[in-house]
């Protein structure tokens, strides 16, 4: 068996033990909070609205880690990040760590401009839609690439689009919130739908062995 070959089967094994569909449902319950936190902050302001999603996030990720350690490896087994798995996934991080820094420095400088008017950036500013389309496409784009699972670029691809249709959208005036319910609630329940669709097929293709394995 050639390099090739092992790489290839270590690449199978690893998505086998780790795509069950179940990180599908948690990026969406993520991703649905940018589609409820604008409906909540009328009554409870932008804080509270945002700080309340925090416990269902919580819970959430909690629920999932239950099912993957309960029903998934049992089935399928757990894997262990390889050599060069782990060195590309230092490499992500850190490239993610400078984007979240840039995107908070020109945050923090965007406001600091607003407040002493040296900017006049009004609601239809088209900044912070394309801030958060270009760290959700790079962060989705470095995912896919260390885990394997391609189906990460179509996710990072479709939420980022979602915030300038939105804002195309709400200056339209066809919505409100600068569309942010609708587009990330319908790309959240696309998410959603695929990751339930993914754990039932493990499921059922996987049947519950007499003895977990890991490998």
């Amino acid at each position: 068996m050639t390099d090739r070959d092992l790489k290839a089967l270590e690449q199978r094994t690893f998505r086998t033990a780790t795509d069950d569909g179940l990180w599908d449902v948690l990026i969406a319950c993520v991703f649905a909070s940018l589609a409820i936190a604008p409906l909540l902050s009328e009554d409870l302001g932008d804080f509270w609205s945002s700080a309340l999603l925090a416990p269902i996030w919580l819970a959430a990720y909690l629920v999932i880690w239950v099912v993957r350690h309960h029903i998934v490896a049992p089935r399928v087994g757990t894997v262990r990040f390889g050599a060069d798995r782990q060195q590309r996934l230092r490499r992500l991080g850190m490239v993610l760590l400078v984007v979240n820094v840039i995107a908070a420095g020109l945050g923090v400088a965007a406001f600091v401009g607003v407040q002493l008017n040296w900017l006049d950036v009004g609601n239809g500013s088209i900044g912070y839609p394309l801030g958060l389309a270009m760290v959700v496409l790079i962060g989705f784009s470095g995912a896919a690439a260390v885990t394997g699972i391609y189906r990460y670029y179509l996710y990072g691809l479709m939420l980022a689009i979602a915030p300038l249709v939105g804002e195309w959208l709400w200056r339209e005036g066809l919505v409100t919130h600068h569309g942010y319910p609708m587009v990330f609630g319908a790309a959240a329940m696309i998410i959603f739908l695929v990751g339930v669709v993914r754990f039932t097929g493990i499921v059922r293709s996987h049947p519950l062995p007499h003895h977990t394995a890991t490998v």
